[in-house]
């Protein structure tokens, strides 16, 4: 609809009687625009006007809030979250923020401590790559003080885990082997070939059958508590990963929803036609939970030296070749990708793949390009797009595939990336700037609970181009605070075909707003430190989710 017709509907709704909710007084941001006016009403959770205030709208049923001034942004967008894995690891130990080994090693003795008898320690978030002495976890280092009890922690990037002899006895892994499966990695001692300890990708799936399962009740438990996380932050929508279709609608049932799902299952090597199928069937609920498509990996990750590069690694780990360049997961080479990616286009369901390496990257783009005739209309997004060979910038804006990136991940991985793969190589990771030139249509997520999932840190490490550890890095590649909110809301709601429902703030779509504590705007703001003020989806307040 044309922008004049759009606010002459919006008067025409406006005029049948009172509204459900004003919101006053507030500088208007939306698709890289400040908006004339300053108040937007909503009827039946949709957006009914956009423009100066009028008292004929108000009555004793509506409500009135008054932002003094403050910015209010459409609902935000995160278009790559694992909620299942986010709401389990509220509830396990949590080690992102463990400085070096004797804290590592302390954080678990005491953990160990409060379980009950041959009790399992699960946990997430460790990370060596920032600790004085980097080196991996060794079984030896937990052995002594976790008799009886396996121990599985997974590594912030859910590409390894840490585990000790016990976990090692009950997944049946010594020395003797099993070998390392296609597409993962068994960390061995270089002399006794035992296994230290280090598990790598599809080499996780050997202890991650032995884990308890784990209950629906603290399951929904941690729905619940992701969803009022990610409502803290002003995250709206995402577009999440995993394979329950279930617990969504379970909580939803019991819930005023207040969180938006946009669903990909994970299709291992051979699974494509039981996905596609299981997406076909779900219902889920209109407008909060909805099947979109089908998720593969093409590798691993860069910190644990598993993505798949095109030359090797500048700084290979210590148990491997001077020659290695990653870990390429097997259906890229062995025709399932390619037979997979072709049903889902024909299944009219979107695919979107991990890739972090240049090679991984370049080989998905080709697996795109070869098999889902009218590849553009489809809206098949490349995961992380991290390192990506110079040519294949820009594929993406000539192929029309989506890059869904993390930003928070370039504040991460900016401190050791060149350690790892040179500094030349990084010239073209995170290429943000230049993914837009080619008129690609960049959208931003988290990866939530690999960091967190606050989009005001993303937009701030997008925008700066500053690492954790204060380094400005490749600023280059550094794009203006307007790309940035538009990557978490516009062209993110485009990326999964709801573009003409959410991500702007507009006469008909859904009233999903949120009111910002200050200006991303200002002169020497500190976008890191921006926060919601009022939430809301559909015209509802989700600002106190779940209180």
């Amino acid at each position: 609809m044309p922008p004049l017709l759009a606010v002459l509907a919006g008067v025409f709704v406006l005029g049948r009687g009172p509204v459900d909710l004003v919101i006053r007084h507030a500088h208007i941001w939306s698709d890289g625009k400040i908006l004339v006016g300053d108040s937007i009403a909503v009827i039946g959770g949709r957006i009914a006007y956009v423009g100066p205030y009028e008292s004929r709208w108000i009555d004793p049923s509506t409500k009135v809030i008054d932002v003094k001034g403050r910015f209010v942004i459409p609902g935000l967008i995160d278009c790559h979250t694992h909620f299942g894995e986010s709401g389990s690891n509220l509830l396990l130990l949590q080690l992102r923020d463990v400085g070096g080994r004797k804290e590592f090693i302390r954080r678990i003795a005491n953990a160990v401590g409060k379980l009950g008898p041959g009790e399992w320690l699960q946990g997430s978030g460790w990370s060596t790559e920032s600790w004085p002495d980097p080196a991996q976890p060794r079984k030896e280092w937990v052995d002594g003080i976790s008799s009886g009890h396996p121990i599985c922690l997974e590594r912030m990037d859910g590409h390894s885990v840490f585990v000790n002899s016990e976990a090692l006895r009950l997944a049946g892994i010594t020395k003797d082997g099993p070998p390392d499966p296609p597409g993962g990695v068994i960390e061995r001692d270089p002399v006794t070939h035992e296994p230290t300890g280090v598990l790598r990708d599809t080499a996780i799936s050997f202890v991650e059958m032995k884990l308890p399962s784990g209950t629906r009740v603290r399951q929904e438990e941690g729905l619940r508590l992701a969803i009022r996380e990610a409502n803290s932050h002003g995250v709206t929508t995402v577009c999440d990963i995993g394979n329950d279709l279930t617990v969504y609608g379970r909580v939803y049932r019991k819930t005023t929803p207040t969180l938006r799902f946009f669903l990909y299952l994970v299709a291992g090597d051979g699974y494509w036609d039981n996905m596609v199928a299981a997406l076909k069937r779900f219902t889920g609920v209109p407008g909060f939970v909805e099947a979109r498509g089908v998720k593969a990996f093409m590798d691993g990750s860069m910190g644990s030296r598993t993505a798949f590069m095109h030359d090797p690694f500048a700084n290979p780990g210590p148990n491997h070749p001077a020659d290695f360049r990653g870990v390429e997961r097997s259906g890229a080479k062995n025709g399932n990708y390619a037979r997979g990616i072709a049903l889902a286009a024909r299944s009219g369901l979107q695919v979107i793949v991990h890739a972090i390496g240049d090679q991984a990257n370049h080989d998905i783009l080709d697996l795109f390009e070869n098999n889902a005739p009218g590849l553009a209309a489809k809206r098949f997004r490349v995961e992380h797009a991290q390192h990506l060979l110079p040519d294949d910038v820009a594929r993406f804006g000539n192929l029309g595939v989506i890059p869904s990136m993390q930003p928070l991940h370039k504040a991460d991985d900016g401190r050791y990336a060149e350690e790892v793969v040179g500094k030349e190589r990084c010239r073209t990771s995170y290429a943000y700037r230049s993914l837009l030139r080619s008129g690609a249509n960049l959208v931003f997520g988290s990866d939530w609970p690999v960091v967190s999932c606050d989009p005001f840190l993303g937009i701030d490490a997008a925008v700066t181009g500053r690492t954790m550890k204060g380094d400005v890095w490749f600023p280059e590649q550094n794009i203006s605070v307007d790309e940035a909110l538009k990557s978490y809301t516009s062209r993110a709601a485009y990326s999964f075909f709801m573009e003409n429902e959410l991500g702007q703030i507009k006469p008909g779509y859904r009233a999903d707003l949120v009111v910002l504590s200050e200006s991303p705007f200002a002169n020497g703001v500190k976008l890191g430190k921006i926060h919601p003020v009022r939430v809301f989806v559909e015209g509802r307040d989700a600002t106190v989710y779940g209180k």
